[in-house]
């Protein structure tokens, strides 16, 4: 055990020895050297952006059409909010198997709504039942059994 210890102290006596030799090994007067001898890079002018010209809308097909849903039974429409106005929800397909290896389709439901407050939506896992939440009013649409049901409530 004392050689190791005593080979370990005496190459760090022998590191020692030598860094003192040496001197140290950063030298500020280089840095600035190096420094004044490196050229500036040449300017890079800026290059215009080609003009975009507009395309018509037909060329913008984002994706496939939603189906408006005509089966469709409405409850309590004493209860619509007033001054509502159309609007458009979309809905799992009441028509597509419940489990099945493909996601269903949707389907879109006009329903009345205010359109001066903001909506909470909560949604079931399968997307079957959806309520628009709109503080005092609220619109339920469900969708089972080959139709869709849309309660207005107050």
């Amino acid at each position: 055990m004392n050689k190791i210890v005593c080979y370990t102290l005496g190459m760090i006596a022998l590191t020692v020895s030598t860094a003192q030799a040496q001197g140290p090994s950063f030298n500020l007067g280089q840095g600035l050297l190096l420094s004044q001898t490196t050229a500036v890079p040449p300017a890079v002018s800026p290059v215009p952006m080609p003009e975009l010209a507009p395309q018509p809308y037909e060329q913008h097909v984002a994706s496939q059409e939603i189906p408006v849903f005509d089966c469709v039974k409405y409850k309590r429409p004493r209860n619509i909010a007033p001054c509502s106005n159309p609007k458009f929800v979309t809905i799992v397909d009441p028509c597509a198997p419940k489990h099945s290896c493909c996601e269903p389709g949707c389907v879109a439901v006009e329903i009345c709504a205010p359109s001066c407050a903001c909506e909470c939506v909560r949604c079931t896992k399968d997307g079957r039942r959806k309520v628009f939440d709109y503080g005092k009013y609220s619109v339920v649409v469900e969708s089972h059994r080959g139709k869709v049901t849309v309660t207005y409530r107050s």
